[in-house]
């Protein structure tokens, strides 16, 4: 996605104006990825080796990274209003997200891809959490929520600390 070019007349106020739903749409998308991101980083920091199956499950992590611009451009072109632009936007995060759970699961099951030192606590459940709730919001997302179904992934940090006061 570009980001808009202001003419020599135009000043920022005037492109923001015109181009408002790209920039939102811009910082939306790098606010996706590096949460992406990080969730990358958390789960694979510790490994010391691979499987198939995580190398695959990696790819369509990756894969769903590096599409993000496409549902990005089309919620810039609909100006954030169409429900099938954002319902692909969310679909896209949700295979993300779900591909680390994916990941995490893998990783449970060979213990020997982690550093001995790599602490596992929590590691499944918050995917599990992030996983339940991206599926919430896809399925808000058909609504008229569109985007804003994404706010139910901020009560990923207070389920996941809830659930591990429980389990306790």
């Amino acid at each position: 996605m570009e980001l808009a070019e202001p003419g020599q007349s135009e000043s920022f106020v005037d492109v923001f104006r015109e181009h408002g739903v790209e920039f939102y749409a811009f910082v939306l998308s790098f606010l996706v990825i590096y949460t992406q991101w990080l969730s990358h980083h958390r789960v694979f920091r510790n490994l010391i080796g691979y499987t198939p199956a995580l190398m695959w499950v990696n790819f369509v992590w990756l894969l769903s990274i590096v599409f993000l611009p496409f549902p990005t451009k089309l919620i810039a072109e609909k100006n954030g209003y169409d429900s099938s632009s954002s319902t692909l936007y969310v679909a896209n995060i949700a295979v993300s997200i779900i591909a680390m759970f994916a990941a995490d699961v893998i990783i449970s099951r060979h213990p020997r891809l982690l550093t001995s030192d790599a602490v596992g606590t929590g590691r499944m459940r918050t995917g599990a959490v992030s996983s339940v709730l991206i599926l919430v919001a896809f399925g808000l997302a058909f609504t008229s929520l569109g985007l804003w179904s994404l706010l139910v992934l901020f009560a990923t940090t207070p389920i996941n600390r809830l659930v591990g006061r429980l389990g306790e």
